[in-house]
Parts: C-alpha cells; structure tokens; sequence
C-alpha cells in the first residue's frame, strides 16, 4: 500500500479530516487532499512525513520513508 492509500485509510478509521490533519502539520486545509488525489507534491518532505507519522501514531516507513541505514551484522 503505497503513503497516499494509507493517509487516506489511517484518517477515515481514525474519523480525522485530510482538513484537519493538514493543519496539525503546519499546512494549508487542501494540502493532503492534493497530495493524495492530484499527486502533487509527489512526495512529502521529511518533515512533513514525520509530522503526520506522529499526528496519525503510525510507524513513519508506512508513509514512504527508508528503513534506517545500519552496517551488516
């Protein structure tokens, strides 16, 4: 499942608004709604993507961010 499916599926379980989730990271209301319906932007920044990790409470990596580097065992 890919970031813009899994907002949209997170936010409608957790009864939030793309609106409102907008607005808990620093953003303008329609910006989830374009990232998820228009594409744009194509990816979140870092910050963002954090931010609505945090607001959601889901693992960050779920809205598109790399696993941690480590070095081999």
């Amino acid at each position: 499942m890919d970031a813009r499916q899994t907002i949209a599926r997170v936010a409608q379980e957790q009864g939030e608004s793309l609106s409102a989730l907008s607005l808990k990271i620093g953003r303008n209301v329609s910006y989830l709604q374009q990232f998820i319906e228009r594409g744009t932007p194509r990816r979140l920044p870092e910050e963002d993507r954090r931010n609505l990790a945090i607001a959601l409470n889901i693992d960050e990596r779920k809205l598109g961010a790399r696993d941690p580097w480590s070095p081999p065992a």
